[in-house]
């Protein structure tokens, strides 16, 4: 009977049982977000179209599922002009990055009360679903983005539509 129960145990883990919606708010990276469940965060510098980039991530994976992620990260803009001096010249800089790792983007302009910015969606080449929102502000690019295994998940919908980038 304990195996049974073990077993139940490691299959529902393995399915990626529902986490508890986590809502962060995180006043020195200037976001506030939901995440379906608790995210962890991560500093680090990555070289990019800009130069190298210092990152604070925040994400989460479900439980038992390691291709899926929420994350919001941002990044601060190193010195210099390399992928543009202006807003419009380092979205498009960061659209064309997003473009080389996924593929084509369908891009939609953000309001101008939550920009500058775009919200985008491609299929990747693994074939899972790829929806972020990416505004750029005081210096920071702020990347929202969702990765799941089809489209139209719902929790996709509720992350990025709560996504928000505050000015202090």
């Amino acid at each position: 009977m304990s195996r049974t129960w073990l077993g139940l145990a490691m299959l529902l883990a393995l399915m990626g049982c529902r986490e508890d919606p986590r809502r962060v708010e995180n006043e020195n990276l200037g976001i506030a977000a939901t995440f379906p469940g608790p995210p962890k965060l991560h500093r680090h510098t990555d070289p990019g179209p800009f130069g190298d980039v210092e990152w604070f991530d925040l994400a989460m994976s479900p439980a038992g599922r390691l291709d899926e992620t929420f994350s919001v990260a941002v990044g601060n803009l190193p010195p210099g002009d390399k992928g543009g001096t202006t807003p419009r010249e380092i979205l498009t800089t960061f659209q064309n990055f997003l473009g080389y790792r996924f593929g084509p983007l369908q891009r939609l302009e953000l309001p101008p009360e939550k920009g500058p910015g775009f919200r985008y969606k491609v299929k990747s080449n693994s074939g899972r679903a790829v929806e972020g929102i990416v505004v750029i502000r005081r210096g920071r690019l702020h990347h929202a983005q969702a990765i799941v295994r089809r489209e139209g998940d719902p929790r996709t919908a509720a992350f990025l539509e709560d996504f928000e980038v505050r000015t202090r």
